[in-house]
């Protein structure tokens, strides 16, 4: 990845949307419409929920410094920046120095960035500090904490979640670190602030293991032979929708005696899944009207890459046909956690299942289990022995 001069991003380029946003201008009519507030002894960005009523102090000693608030875009707004090149747009708007650029770029090129979908999640996080800092005109290399509790302040007020906001903060955190190491900066603003509680996600709505299997049959009754093998593929390897659409021609190939599809997955590895027969009957009945041309596995009639919102209303469709209930609510990932729960559901050891999905913790893969506390309740098995103690006391007291 170049900030110098990098190719747009294709994906962006056909998203449209709103434009990114750019900062307003600092004036000093900003600072005296916000008199009042400042006048009140205490900076009100927003109305603090009872977890952050602490951080009114920390609110009021911002008055003090005559630090302004300036409020973020509405939540929904486009990024200030989605491409590399925006991002170097950015950067220099900010007077930051060459050396920052170099740094940034080789921060978004590291192995935990190393995914281009990371990348560009990274790249839109840190962008939305960098309008901050251009909004408030700072310095980016030497931007004071209070900054940092002002930014973070105003994301609440824009009505941010708290895992948006603690993504935001954690890339720009995770960015000073690089840039210091540069010496492209000489503070990090984000160090030792209180951040955001992480909130849970809802749960991943999955269904079961003969809903999963309709779906197939669904396809193969009347779909298209492309339709039944991206189902088929989905359902016998429980593949992330990045791997189903990144995955070549030339990786499906053998390995030894097995016939495999090698997906490509986060981190830029590859994890070798089995091709079955029947999957691969269906996958040989795609490529006989797809063709040999290299390129993505999966395509349109034109040869152009499937996007994701193409798999997700596929899904949703084929779902609703075999009657599973709020199909429109089924997400792609929740085919991969349907087939993960019904593996480990019909008895399988969570370790198959771990290598099945990839996983390098089994504590990921324990995630997807959701027993059926009902059926297999162990409230049988102590009510007899409630009953054979009780029966084995009456025997013994005639």
């Amino acid at each position: 990845m170049s900030l110098a001069d990098p190719e747009p991003d294709r994906a962006d380029a056909e998203a449209g949307g709103k434009d990114a946003v750019s900062p307003p201008v600092r004036s000093s009519a900003a600072s005296s419409a916000l008199a009042p507030l400042m006048a009140s002894g205490a900076l009100l960005l927003d109305s603090p929920s009872e977890e952050e009523e602490e951080e009114g102090a920390e609110l009021v000693w911002l008055h003090e410094h005559n630090a302004a608030p300036i409020a973020l875009p509405p939540k929904g707004s486009s990024p200030p920046a989605r491409t590399p090149a925006e991002l170097a747009t950015l950067l220099r708007a900010v007077q930051a120095p060459e050396e920052a650029l170099a740094a940034t770029a080789g921060w978004l090129l590291s192995d935990r960035r190393s995914s281009p979908a990371t990348q560009r999640n990274y790249l839109r996080d840190i962008s939305w500090w960098l309008w901050w800092v251009q909004a408030r005109g700072l310095h980016l290399g030497d931007a004071p904490f209070f900054e940092a509790d002002l930014y973070a302040a105003a994301m609440r007020g824009a009505g941010l979640s708290a895992n948006t906001r603690l993504a935001r903060i954690s890339a720009a955190s995770s960015w000073y670190v690089y840039l210091r190491r540069a010496n492209a900066a000489t503070t990090n603003p984000f160090d030792g602030m209180d951040r955001p509680k992480r909130r849970l996600l809802a749960p991943t709505r999955y269904i079961t293991g003969p809903e999963l299997d309709e779906m197939v049959a669904e396809t193969v009754a009347g779909e298209s032979p492309r339709t039944q093998a991206i189902m088929a593929v989905l359902r016998g390897t429980a593949c992330r929708v990045s791997s189903l659409l990144g995955v070549q021609l030339h990786q499906l190939t053998h390995q030894g005696r097995f016939r495999v599809l090698q997906l490509p997955v986060k981190g830029g590895g590859i994890h070798p899944v089995k091709v079955s027969s029947y999957m691969g009957e269906l996958i040989d009945g795609y490529l006989a009207e797809r063709g040999t041309a290299p390129g993505p596995l999966f395509v349109s009639r034109t040869g152009r890459p499937l996007q994701r919102t193409y798999i997700r209303e596929l899904i949703q469709r084929l779902a609703a046909a075999v009657g599973v209930p709020d199909a429109r609510q089924l997400s792609i990932h929740g085919i991969r956690h349907s087939v993960a729960t019904a593996l480990l559901d019909a008895g399988e050891d969570l370790s198959v299942v771990q290598a099945l999905l990839g996983h390098a913790s089994p504590d990921t893969t324990q995630v997807y289990a959701h027993p059926d506390t009902l059926t297999r309740s162990p409230a049988d098995r102590i009510d007899q022995r409630m009953a054979i103690a009780a029966e084995r006391r009456t025997r013994h007291a005639r």
